[in-house]
């Protein structure tokens, strides 16, 4: 007998309904978890709020490469990511760890087989189509080159203060090991931009923010496209 067959799933039906159909038959906390329209507004929240991040700053690193100018400091931007990742970091692992059912420490052949079926069964749930696949792999492919870029042109990883005068200070491991240095207004510009650029990576978390919480929402899609069981039926 096959492995769908085990899971007790239709070949007739799609992909996302293989999967909703297997969450069918685990908890009813999963069950909810994907039709809950709550949660479906906090995942369309987390994805805005990921793709916001991943743009910032994207165009903020690559406005500092031809020259030393930058759209959002480095202080202000490091303020937004934490707002966007601390809670969003909390939300999706969470909610996966819902919807995915637990591993065995030492799983037999029968059971790494079962665990591969619902990992491709939840990866095409999410991420239905070609197309939603290569807009994906688009934009990993932006956020490397972001990257990328910014490691070429120069990155630094530090902070910058700006103290009644003007006066401006950084401070970074590049330069008297850390401790608050007095710079010139051009020399912290170039410094905002090298910080600037070090924040590139952030696309690569809003990028995963942005498509495990899309993916949320595709499997909400479907469930709600789907008759409900009687047991979420009775959850009133």
């Amino acid at each position: 007998m096959s492995t769908s067959d085990d899971l007790g799933l239709s070949h007739q039906a799609t992909s996302g309904e293989d999967f909703v159909a297997y969450l069918g038959s685990r908890t009813r906390l999963a069950q909810w978890r994907i039709r809950s329209r709550a949660c479906a507004v906090a995942d369309a929240v987390a994805a805005t709020a990921g793709a916001a991040l991943l743009i910032l700053a994207a165009v903020d690193s690559i406005t500092s490469w031809p020259s030393d100018r930058v759209l959002l400091d480095h202080n202000d931007l490091s303020q937004v990511a934490a707002v966007v990742l601390i809670p969003g970091w909390l939300w999706l692992p969470l909610a996966f760890m819902l919807i995915t059912p637990g591993r065995r420490s030492r799983p037999d052949a029968q059971q790494k087989a079962t665990d591969r079926a619902v990992d491709r069964m939840l990866r095409r749930a999410m991420f239905p189509g070609l197309r939603v696949r290569l807009a994906l792999g688009l934009l990993a492919l932006l956020c490397a080159a972001v990257v990328i870029g910014g490691i070429a042109m120069g990155i630094a990883k530090g902070s910058t203060q700006v103290l009644p005068g003007p006066r401006y200070e950084i401070s970074t491991l590049d330069l008297n090991q850390a401790a608050w240095t007095p710079i010139s207004a051009s020399q912290y510009n170039h410094w905002q931009a090298r910080f600037v650029r070090e924040d590139g990576f952030f696309t690569l978390f809003g990028l995963v923010l942005t498509a495990g919480s899309c993916g949320l929402l595709q499997l909400h899609r479907t469930a709600m496209q789907t008759q409900p069981t009687r047991d979420l039926q009775q959850l009133g």
